[in-house]
C-alpha cells in the first residue's frame, strides 16, 4: 500500500512539473488547473452561413496566463481574448461561412479555475 501511494505522489509531482494538472474538461464543466502548460482543441461546427459559435464564461487566474482564440475552417484567427492574473469574464464569438472551427484554449504555467460554455446564436 505505501509502494502504491508513494507511486502516485511521484507520478503526479512529474505530472505537476510537465504539463500541469487539470481537474474538470474545459467546454463542459468548470475545471481546476494547477501549473497547467500546453494547449487543447476543440471543435465546433456552423451548419449555416452567418450563425454565431463560440464560447462564453470566466476564469479566475492565480498564476500564469490563459489565451482563448476561436479559429476558421481556414485556420485563421478570428476571435481571441487573454486571461491575465485575476478574474475575467471570456465572450469569444464570430460569425461567419459554415464549416468547422476550433477553439483553441492555450496554457502557460495557469493556476486557477476555468469555466467555458458554448455559445450560439
Amino acid at each position: 500500500m505505501r509502494f502504491l501511494l508513494i507511486a502516485l505522489a511521484l507520478v503526479l509531482t512529474v505530472m505537476y512539473f510537465t504539463f500541469g494538472l487539470r481537474f474538470g474538461y474545459v467546454t463542459l464543466t468548470p475545471t481546476y488547473l494547477l501549473h497547467a502548460s500546453g494547449e487543447n482543441r476543440y471543435g465546433l461546427n456552423i451548419f449555416e452561413d452567418r450563425a454565431k459559435i463560440g464560447v462564453r464564461g470566466s476564469c479566475k487566474v492565480r498564476t500564469g496566463t490563459a489565451t482563448v482564440r476561436l479559429l476558421d475552417p481556414q485556420g485563421v484567427q478570428v476571435a481571441g481574448q487573454v486571461c491575465p492574473k485575476g478574474e475575467w469574464g471570456l465572450n469569444v464569438l464570430t460569425s461567419g461561412p459554415e464549416g468547422k472551427y476550433q477553439l483553441v484554449v492555450e496554457f502557460d504555467k495557469f493556476s486557477g479555475v476555468m469555466d467555458l460554455k458554448e455559445a450560439r446564436q
